[in-house]
């Protein structure tokens, strides 16, 4: 792997995602990072995963197709499923709904129909369909999530992640409010400035964010239920036990009239003092969070806890992209008629933004597949493709109008909303897709190589020298 002159570690995560997607009985990796007079540089989006996933898919291909077999069902063949294992310690998944996926995939796509017009000649162009699938890890755990019920009666959630446009800022922060039973429009969510006292969250990148903030906001959540029913008790008498919450009301089972609402336990809870209001902060917290409810301290009921649920193994999300192109034997281009998604990512948090997140990657991915690439002056290492215009990324021209998009929808035991994240996975995919759909247009030749630009593809299909050598990078 070439990252300039500062070494790489890429090809070390490239090597565990080829065992998450698909399940060798023996597999030998090897990688060397080579030191090159250029600048530093990494992966956009899935370091490692996306490159790998474009080098396995084609091969894959290629075996179903000297096998007789089809390609999707060789990879449902060999994809791993509950009792599958990631790496050379080979440890479990916590769960792994990858057959049903690509079984979804293959219905949505319509593959049964669509593989009958493979290599099917309209005058220039001619129809490949092909298919990725890509695996990338989707979860971190042990991060604090921060509530407090304000006197206005209202819960307002702490969450240190930002608002990157992909909505989880909120979708996480739901599982808070779902353990309390309470109206979503009784939530206010307090981010964007550590001055606002904000806990120990992820960094927003990794594909993390909704694994590990979901378990965070579900234990404060559940923490701030056992404080609302020891206030109650407390103050009306009765034990924990004998409380319940919903509606923003804390009232003794069978009988809500007796009880209190969120702002009057928000009152008695400033007045009490002590562990209610955030005078005492518990020891299991981060000192960050520790820090945040100290600077809250005295301005309502407050709840804090670290996200201390168990995993069971490796948390992977996997999409399979399936593509229809045409290429035009002529010029070289490529056409992208039809594109189908299906994902695992556990439970569904946020229907349209889970479709924006997938179709978005998967357009990343077909825009490294098709066109993106450094390259540099081969005495001084300067880039040549630093503008858009020189290592364009796909526009909305570029992809078909209307791109269809599934879920699986089954939760990950192992987490207690379900979720897994789905940030990096589809990239892979939609490289792939466009890689093997390509290949299938040309009868199942793979260049085994990206970008695939139009001038490579000619000269293939012209029989010309390959304006590259094996090993030559950034030409």
């Amino acid at each position: 792997q070439d990252s300039g002159a500062f070494g790489a570690t890429d090809l070390f995560t490239a090597g565990t995602v080829a065992t998450a997607s698909y399940q060798p009985e023996n597999m030998r990796f090897r990688g060397a990072a080579i030191l090159t007079n250029t600048p530093p540089r990494s992966a956009q989006r899935a370091p490692g995963g996306a490159q790998i996933v474009a080098m396995l898919e084609p091969l894959v291909d290629k075996a179903a197709r000297e096998l007789e077999i089809d390609r999707l069902e060789i990879r449902k063949i060999n994809a791993p499923g509950h009792d599958g294992w990631l790496g050379a310690q080979q440890g479990p998944f916590t769960s792994a709904y990858v057959r049903e996926a690509l079984d979804l995939g293959g219905e949505l796509f319509g593959w049964e129909e669509k593989r009958q017009l493979s290599g099917q000649r309209n005058g220039t162009k001619v129809t490949g369909v092909g298919m990725g699938l890509s695996p990338f890890t989707a979860g971190s755990a042990g991060r604090d999530g921060l509530l407090v019920i304000r006197p206005d009666g209202k819960l307002y959630v702490h969450q240190g992640i930002g608002n990157l446009g992909t909505h989880s800022i909120a979708d996480t922060a739901r599982p808070a409010a779902d353990v309390l039973d309470l109206s979503w429009d009784q939530v206010v969510i307090v981010w964007g400035d550590t001055s606002k006292h904000l806990p120990y969250s992820t960094v927003q990148a990794g594909s993390q964010t909704t694994h590990a903030h979901t378990r965070a906001n579900h234990a404060a959540g559940t923490a701030m239920l056992g404080l609302l029913q020891e206030l109650a008790a407390r103050e009306l008498g009765g034990s924990p036990t004998d409380y319940r919450v919903a509606d923003g009301r804390v009232f003794r089972a069978g009988n809500r009239a007796a009880g209190m609402d969120f702002a009057e336990a928000a009152r008695r809870a400033i007045a009490i003092g002590g562990k209610f209001s955030g005078h005492e902060v518990p020891d299991s917290i981060r000192p960050e969070t520790q820090a945040a409810v100290a600077g809250l301290a005295g301005e309502g009921l407050i709840a804090a806890a670290q996200d201390n649920y168990s995993r069971g193994g490796s948390v992977y999300t996997w999409v399979a992209t399936f593509a229809q192109i045409e290429l035009d034997v002529e010029t070289g281009e490529v056409e992208i008629i039809d594109l189908a998604s299906t994902t695992d990512c556990g439970t569904v948090m946020h229907p349209r933004s889970l479709a924006a997140q997938t179709n978005g990657g998967v357009f990343q991915g077909i825009g490294m597949a098709k066109g993106q690439r450094w390259v540099f002056d081969p005495k001084w290492g300067i880039p040549f493709t630093k503008r858009f215009y020189t290592a364009r990324p796909p526009g909305i021209l570029d992809v078909p109008l209307s791109p269809r998009f599934a879920a699986v929808n089954e939760p990950d035991p192992h987490t207690p909303v379900g979720a897994k994240g789905i940030g990096e996975p589809p990239v892979g995919a939609g490289e792939a897709a466009y890689v093997c759909a390509v290949a299938d247009a040309m009868g199942g030749l793979c260049l085994c190589r990206t970008p695939l630009t139009a001038d490579m593809i000619l000269a293939e299909l012209e029989g010309r020298p390959r304006p590259y050598g094996l090993l030559e990078t950034h030409v």
